[in-house]
């Protein structure tokens, strides 16, 4: 009986260490072209958001501590730019100098959140399984300080919907109907 109970008693120990299976890391939710047609989709929702706010409240923040609807939608494009180029060397379809930041007059702002959307779906179609599997630290990427080139397009594809629901809310505060959304 004390044996048995020793052995059980081990059994209860080492059980959880040995029973938890490990789950496998999943390579791909979506394949690489429905990817590619999900970031087409969300160029052309933001470029319809964009679009719908009047130019001049592209000027508008909703209070002190926010960017302007402008500037919200510039950062999408920056951001945008700036991780793919991160990601992969390609140079960005327009100067990333936030000393020098471009104006966020809703001309300029339609002009590069295009060429920012091309330029990331231009190099989704080309991106390479090692540049996927490159790890990087980013400090400021609370909780997930080290991604990797997947995680990264993922993330901006989170971002830029972020940035653009602020961007719907601005409407809303200013009396616009955003357009519907569409996926």
């Amino acid at each position: 009986m004390l044996r048995c109970l020793g052995i059980l008693s081990a059994l209860m120990v080492l059980g959880p260490c040995v029973a938890v299976p490990q789950t496998p890391k999943v390579n791909s939710v979506v394949n690489m072209a429905e990817f590619i047609q999900d970031w087409k989709s969300s160029k052309q929702f933001t470029l319809d958001v964009a679009n719908a706010m009047p130019a001049e409240f592209y000027s508008f923040r909703p209070n002190s501590e926010e960017m302007t609807f402008g500037e919200q939608m510039l950062h999408i494009a920056y951001a945008n730019a700036y991780r793919f180029n991160e990601i992969t060397g390609a140079p960005p379809p327009f100067t990333l100098d936030l000393s020098k930041p471009l104006s966020p007059d809703r001309q300029t702002v339609l002009k590069t959140l295009e060429q920012s959307f091309d330029y990331v779906i231009k190099l989704l179609s080309e991106i390479t399984p090692e540049q996927l599997k490159r790890t990087w630290h980013l400090p400021s990427w609370k909780g997930r300080t080290d991604p990797d080139g997947r995680a990264m397009i993922v993330n901006m594809f989170v971002h830029t919907a972020h940035h653009r629901a602020q961007c719907e809310v601005y409407m809303r505060v200013k009396g616009i109907k955003p357009p519907d959304y569409s996926f």
